[in-house]
């Protein structure tokens, strides 16, 4: 499980992993070859440029290189998965709080609570 997270951008200690001064060098070298193709402006270099030697993650490095270096995958994707599943559970427990109250309400509204047992150590004691 640990080099499937490692490979996926992740370090053991559960941090993001963060880009080398070599692939800032290679997003570089890959944006002079697309000034060079004509692919990009010298204004627009410069700006692609400083982005790159801004970025920390891969995914920033992604970004500012115009998808030519990096990676796609967020580094915290993980992060976000569990957080979701987390607020789900959470609903759906509410849901079922809620099933529970509105049950509890229709029977004593229907005032026929008084032969039923809710409880489990109630139950067989007729």
């Amino acid at each position: 499980m640990r080099k499937r997270q490692a490979a996926a951008g992740e370090v053991d200690d559960g941090q993001p992993r963060l880009i080398s001064l070599q692939e800032k060098h290679e997003a570089q070298r890959l944006l002079q070859q697309a000034l060079a193709a004509g692919e990009l402006d010298e204004a627009e270099y410069k700006r692609r440029l400083g982005r790159v030697y801004q970025a920390v993650t891969p995914r920033e490095l992604w970004k500012a290189s115009g998808r030519r270096a990096g990676s796609r995958r967020r580094s915290d994707r993980a992060e976000i998965w569990r957080m979701v599943r987390l607020q789900t559970a959470i609903v759906v427990f509410a849901v079922l709080i809620m099933i529970v109250v509105l049950y509890g309400t229709v029977i004593g509204n229907q005032g026929g609570s008084s032969d039923i047992s809710i409880f489990p150590w109630d139950w067989g004691k007729d």
